[in-house]
């Protein structure tokens, strides 16, 4: 098994490291079913195999860090897909499948798993407190802080027990709350954490954490964005604000997901600004069809994988020292990074 620590003085000596791609859009792709509640979380129990295929492709197409399909597996989102009694069961198996894919795949060099933890949460009704499902719109701030933090915390133990190497925070959108419980949850196992936040540009060109107004995502079940039981949550926060409340709790990484391309760079030139570690970026497709149970095919992301490429090549230049891709970038995306970027920034920023 590859050691954490390893990674940590490749990064302060300022190694590129190249993490995986998309991973719900690329099991999609494979021909995985996603279920409208927990996407693409059930697949670790009934399409195991696909899921540590998936990992070796991104493996022997060059990724030095490989994500477990378990952004969509707390226990919530698997209750209300029917999946509630196999918590630890689907957690678990995303971890063998990853740590399966390393051993299979054969490359020369260690990989690393990192346990991706999210806050998508099924809407709650406020009358019944049955889950009622919509991967699209539900989130963190749909329950309480203390309901979140219990199953941040329960996400967390299962996968540090499981063999994870670290942690990546994702996909909690403007809910800065849900970020620091996901986080001060993953830190508390003892392992490292990598923070992402999603980022879009106002009107008044000010980078705050929202998606831009223009993601309109179809899918799901529908159910509504928001209603008065939610947190309060701040949707202008701005990006900056949100890194100083995360940036006491110490990660080793922060950087900028689930973003369009040219939202990252903007996104990215605040990271720099406002956080003196290692900095990692892995922008999306930009599509709107990401929840559908099928994607069409037919319909072309916005960037080839040469003009990524060259996008993510100028965010080396800035400082940018770990690059990924997110949804609908998927495998073919990362062997042109591997090939594109130089193996190492000029100045490395310290981890902590």
């Amino acid at each position: 098994m590859a050691e954490y620590e390893n990674l940590k003085r490749r990064m302060d000596h300022g190694d590129v490291i190249i993490l995986d791609g998309a991973i719900g859009t690329e099991l999609q792709a494979m021909g995985m079913p996603m279920h409208p509640a927990s996407w693409c979380g059930p697949g670790n129990y009934t399409h195991a195999a696909t899921v540590r295929q998936m990992h070796e492709r991104y493996i022997r197409a060059g990724a030095d860090v490989i994500t477990t399909n378990t952004f969509n597996t707390l226990r919530p989102a698997l209750e209300a897909s029917g999946y509630g009694d196999l918590v630890r069961e689907i957690n678990t198996r995303a971890v063998d499948a990853a740590r399966e894919a390393i051993d299979r795949a054969c490359v020369d060099r260690p990989v690393y798993v990192a346990g991706s933890i999210a806050c998508r949460i099924p809407i709650r009704d406020r009358k019944t407190g049955t889950l009622r499902g919509g991967t699209g719109y539900g989130y963190g701030a749909s329950i309480s802080t203390e309901e979140l933090r219990a199953y941040a915390q329960e996400q967390a133990d299962i996968l540090a027990e499981s063999g994870v190497d670290f942690f990546l925070m994702e996909n909690m959108w403007a809910d800065n709350e849900s970020r620091l419980v996901a986080t001060e949850a993953a830190k508390a196992t003892g392992l490292p954490v990598w923070v992402g936040f999603t980022a879009s540009v106002a009107s008044d060109e000010t980078v705050r954490m929202s998606l831009s107004d223009d993601r309109h995502y179809t899918g799901g079940l529908s159910k509504p964005m928001w209603t008065s039981s939610w947190r309060t949550v701040d949707h202008d926060m701005t990006l900056a604000d949100g890194i100083a409340e995360i940036a006491p709790l110490e990660p080793d990484v922060i950087g900028v997901f689930h973003a369009k391309a040219d939202e990252t760079t903007a996104a990215l030139r605040v990271v720099l600004d406002q956080w003196p570690g290692p900095v990692v970026a892995y922008p999306d497709a930009g599509r709107e069809d990401y929840l559908e149970t099928w994607q069409d095919s037919s319909v072309s992301n916005q960037e080839s994988a040469e003009e990524l490429a060259r996008v993510a090549s100028g965010w080396v230049g800035m400082g940018v020292q770990v690059i990924g891709t997110c949804c609908g970038f998927g495998v073919d995306y990362i062997k042109p990074l591997r090939g594109a970027l130089p193996a190492r920034i000029p100045s490395p920023r310290k981890t902590a």
